[in-house]
């Protein structure tokens, strides 16, 4: 069998949320591997710092709240690249409210975040991607799994998912991944979450069984799906369609509180 290495030089990405979290991680990792990687992000000091870390790289810096910024992002990118192999969307918004208290400009931008960017994204690097290449979505198991206050979230991805199911219907020439995760840190998920509402939803999250005994490591995380999906890339015959990722072990059984102390710390960490 041919070795896996050699097959990534050459090889190009665009990772769109790649300024911090899972996003950076993966860009960082594909980087490592020979990938050839454009960072996309919104925050220009964070990009510069992945594309030290990773040894070079292109750093796109966009808000994609319209089709014409989507657009203009991949062709910034392409413009580098040449050519996508990789499109990773790990963008991602969050907003912790319950369903009532909700306004229309919240759901807007967690929609316009998480379903549409990532569509307007999509469209406009099809024609980039080179035969057999992958897009991959990261969604959240979150999905079918409601929490008190992430509705807008957990709803957000579920309608990313029918996008990526759609996606494959459509062009059958490409692969698309869809690939669920769990808790993570440290991320800037809760990094806008008012701390007086966390500290009522965790007691609701618990005794539903929603916490985990465990999060997953952030830099972990983003290794193994770097990982998968350029082991994906290198045998054309396969399409790794949908994947769950999550920490190992039961729900956490304790008190709130020393979750409450893990959330601060990973908001503090991630905006840092």
């Amino acid at each position: 069998m041919t070795p896996f290495s050699p097959l990534l030089e050459g090889r190009t990405a665009l990772v769109i949320g790649a300024s911090a979290g899972i996003g950076r991680q993966i860009g960082l990792r594909l980087a490592a591997g020979g990938v050839e990687v454009a960072f996309h992000g919104r925050r220009r000091d964070r990009l510069d710092e992945a594309v030290a870390e990773a040894g070079g790289g292109v750093t796109v810096v966009a808000e994609l709240e319209s089709a014409e910024a989507c657009a203009s992002a991949v062709a910034e990118a392409v413009a580098h690249l040449g050519h996508i192999d990789l499109l990773v969307y790990a963008a991602s918004a969050s907003r912790l409210s319950l369903v009532q208290d909700t306004s229309a400009a919240e759901w807007t931008k967690v929609f316009t975040t998480n379903v549409i960017a990532p569509a307007l994204v999509a469209r406009a690097a099809i024609p980039h991607l080179t035969p057999g290449g992958i897009s991959a979505f990261i969604s959240s198991e979150s999905v079918g799994m409601p929490y008190h206050g992430l509705i807008p979230y957990g709803s957000s991805k579920a309608a990313l998912e029918e996008v990526v199911r759609g996606l494959r219907l459509e062009h059958p020439e490409l692969r698309f991944s869809c690939i669920r995760v769990g808790q993570t840190g440290p991320t800037d998920f809760a990094r806008d979450f008012d701390p007086a509402l966390a500290g009522e939803l965790l007691p609701k999250w618990i005794a539903i069984g929603r916490m985990p005994a465990n999060a997953m490591d952030v830099t972990e995380l983003g290794c193994a799906i770097a990982d998968t999906i350029t082991v994906n890339l290198a045998a054309p015959s396969i399409e790794m369609q949908d994947l769950v990722i999550r920490a190992p072990g039961g729900p956490f059984m304790g008190p709130a509180s020393s979750i409450l102390e893990d959330l601060d710390a990973s908001r503090e960490s991630g905006a840092t």
